[in-house]
């Protein structure tokens, strides 16, 4: 820039002074000096390495506390660049031909610079425009009058004129418009006056900026829905878990033969199915116990087409395609087959006429990620599973909202508004990310991006934390700490573990449970210890207990996963871990396994 190499131009910068011409060096510190709070553009003259001067725009950014602003300088856009780029009028003189031809070369910087630049008069109308500019609205030079109002969606149009008032009045702030057509580019307006009625307009293209902007604030919305959504599911956790509990308790003093026993039974039942949408809900929120182990898709979705061919029926064709060679990944294989299921069910329900559902895999490489539209995964290769069906397709206004959690179109009682949500958490906590497009009339595609895995393969796979344990003797001994802050949880997971031989203490939370092992003048051989609580959580609290004995054993217990609090404890640490909520033998069964280890 300014004939300056990249070697000779320091990495600490040039002094002002070492830029501008003295003149414009006065403006400029002044206007460092009043810390502006907005852009401002403005005509500069330039001084070049070999001590040439040539005309130019600065875009000066607002001011900091510190009186610091970025700029933007554009060699050759100027007011002399800009005349240079205008045509002579028709019928003009030889002397004003020349005059612009002298313009010439000043005129081709304007014309071929990178950053979009016009010139227009007071009331919009374009004078003269370079490639980048009829580029980023799409202007046709067959209409080189056009009115910049017009280039601009018209709900831009007042922003504009306002943007022209001001420039003429010295205000130079910019503002942010839609290209008007289909497929609207977004822009960002610089304006400069030029003296007699003309004004300078630089473009900056903010279509990219615009959209990362937008799925941020869509994953900043989705990430606070799950939040609300995991909170709600550690309490309901908490209260499944006592009614769970009790049920249990009741049923060891009830036979199959007594009238109570199906009722008993009946609330259990519930409960366990109520436990299951909370799972829903923690997937969503990402705070769900995961269990992964190296997979190939292939192998997994052709284990599962038989179940998708009864799902879909008789009139939904199943199609599957899959791309050669494909890497494996790392996933939770009972949730990553709840993910397509969930997939294939919400095109099923999107064709009740009939169609074609169509599974495709696929590599995805490092540099085509971005093409696919995942702006915010990770550099990394990954493995791509696409579902579309030749649905009913989802309406524009609707597609920000469905992966948010109780959100369905489905008519009361056909849906739980948690599949796609649950879909969204379980591929989230993966590593990947899940993407949606869609055409109302000819159906819905859903992308997955799933991490590539470069590690071998695992040894065997970890059981799910949910099967029911097979130890025949639930009873035991020994002397256990149990320190939960929900009074109905302690209150059950007391009386099981004393019912089946056990000496239980119990504390309300971390701080008690230290004060019962200092004042309990025996040895604990176990703690079993939630992990949210107040005043010290489980982590904290297992610190605290290794420092006074490090020999001594830990099962957490919560309604999160584990995962989220194994990361704060120190590498290797040693637990065992129960999640929420669990039935009395599960309860017993984890005690057990951890004296035993």
């Amino acid at each position: 820039m300014l004939g300056y190499g990249l070697t000779a131009w320091e990495p600490a910068g040039k002094a002002i002074e070492e830029v501008f011409a003295p003149a414009d060096v006065a403006t400029l510190r002044g206007r460092l000096a009043r810390k502006d709070t907005v852009a401002e553009v403005l005509p500069v003259t330039l001084v070049m390495q070999d001590a040439r001067r040539v005309p130019g725009l600065v875009a000066l950014g607002p001011s900091d506390a510190a009186g610091e602003a970025t700029m933007v300088i554009l060699p050759g856009a100027g007011r002399a660049a800009l005349a240079g780029a205008r045509a002579p009028e028709p019928g003009g003189s030889r002397g004003e031909a020349s005059g612009a031809s002298k313009g010439e070369e000043e005129g081709r910087f304007f014309l071929n610079a990178p950053l979009a630049m016009a010139l227009t008069d007071a009331a919009g109308g374009i004078r003269a425009a370079n490639a980048a500019f009829d580029l980023l609205f799409a202007r046709s030079g067959a209409a080189p009058q056009a009115r910049l109002a017009d280039l601009v969606g018209a709900a831009d149009a007042a922003a504009v004129a306002a943007l022209l008032d001001g420039a003429q009045a010295g205000r130079t702030a910019p503002c942010d418009v839609v290209r008007g057509g289909e497929g609207g580019r977004s822009a960002r307006l610089y304006a400069a006056p030029l003296g007699g009625g003309e004004i300078a307009l630089c473009a900056i293209d903010t279509t990219e900026q615009k959209a990362l902007e937008a799925q941020f604030a869509q994953s900043q919305k989705l990430q606070a829905v799950g939040h609300l959504a995991g909170g709600m599911a550690h309490d309901f956790n908490n209260l499944l878990t006592a009614i769970i509990g009790y049920c249990d308790l009741l049923l060891v003093r009830h036979r199959p033969s007594d009238p109570s026993f199906p009722d008993i039974m009946q609330i259990k039942q519930n409960a366990n199915r109520a436990a299951g949408l909370v799972r829903q809900l923690l997937a969503y929120s990402r705070r769900q116990t995961l269990r992964p182990q190296v997979i190939e898709l292939s192998d997994v979705i052709a284990d599962t087409s038989e179940l998708l061919r009864r799902l879909m029926g008789e009139r939904i064709a199943l199609e599957v395609e899959h791309g050669r060679g494909l890497w494996p990944v790392k996933v939770d294989l009972n949730q990553f087959e709840q993910v397509i299921v969930n997939l294939a069910v919400n095109a099923r329900d999107a064709m009740p006429e009939g169609g074609t559902l169509r599974v495709r895999t696929r590599n995805v490489p490092a540099d085509e990620v971005a093409a696919i539209g995942a702006r915010d995964l990770p550099a990394g290769d990954y493995v791509l599973v696409e579902v579309e069906d030749t649905g009913t397709g989802i309406p524009p206004h609707i597609m920000d909202q469905i992966f948010e959690p109780f959100f369905t179109t489905k008519e009361v009682g056909k849906g739980t508004g948690l599949g796609l949500a649950t879909v969204y958490g379980i591929v989230q906590q993966t590593g990947g990310t899940i993407l949606a497009s869609s055409v109302e009339g000819q159906g819905t595609t859903f992308r997955v991006l799933l991490p590539r895995h470069e590690g071998g393969s695992d040894a065997e796979a970890t059981p799910a934390a949910e099967a029911e344990p097979r130890a025949a003797d639930l009873t035991g001994q020994g002397t256990v700490l149990l320190v939960e802050d929900e009074d109905a949880v302690r209150a059950f997971a007391s009386r099981a573990l004393a019912g089946r031989g056990y000496d239980v203490l119990t504390a309300a939370s971390g701080v008690e449970a230290l004060e019962v092992m200092e004042g309990c003048g025996k040895r604990l051989d176990l703690v079993v210890s939630d992990v949210v609580m107040p005043e010290m959580d489980g982590p904290t609290l297992l610190k605290e207990l290794r420092a006074r004995d490090p020999r001594l054993k830990v099962v957490f217990i919560s309604g999160y996963a584990e995962e989220a609090f194994a990361r704060n404890l120190p590498p290797g640490e040693d637990f065992a871990f129960l999640p929420k909520p669990f039935s009395l033998k599960q309860l017993v069964a984890a005690v057990g396994e951890a004296l035993k280890a």
